[in-house]
């Protein structure tokens, strides 16, 4: 059975690394076996630049990071061409750009803390291409029929 494939802002993430009871880690982990969890390597290197810019006094949410990506089999794949990427500035910001690109070409949803995604132009548009921007609460509430057990 094929997988619905969520990807994962990094706002996602390191919620999910400063705790492990909030919405974006009980999402990583009750759901790992009923979706397949995205990330480019834009929003991995995003990650690693905020754990060193805003948390480098908790070197360990380094290591806890490459762990979750591993048990929770988060698949890093390649970012977008510049020309995708380019093309969605007129919707949002340079640095989001690139994650919402991704998300139109690699999965059904993505999941984000940032309110930037959530604007009406952007979540037409988006839904036009077939995917649903949510937050995680609201991701939580649509599917939590279908944890793992």
């Amino acid at each position: 059975m094929v997988k619905n494939r969520v990807f994962l802002d990094s706002s996602v993430i390191i919620s999910a690394l400063l705790s492990s009871e909030g919405g974006s880690f009980h999402i990583l982990y009750y759901f790992k076996n009923v979706f397949e969890f995205q990330i480019n390597e834009y929003v991995f290197d995003e990650v690693l630049n905020v754990l060193d810019e805003k948390f480098s006094d908790n070197p360990q949410l380094k290591n806890k990071f490459f762990t979750l990506i591993g048990l929770m089999s988060v698949r890093v794949l390649p970012d977008v061409s510049k020309s995708e990427v380019k093309f969605l500035e007129k919707f949002l910001s340079k640095e989001d750009a690139p994650i919402l690109a991704a998300a139109l070409k690699y999965s059904s949803y993505l999941l984000t803390l940032d309110n930037d995604f959530l604007t009406d132009l952007v979540l037409k548009f988006a839904s036009n291409k077939n995917l649903s921007i949510l937050k995680p609460k609201e991701f939580i509430q649509i599917f939590r029929n279908l944890k793992s057990r």
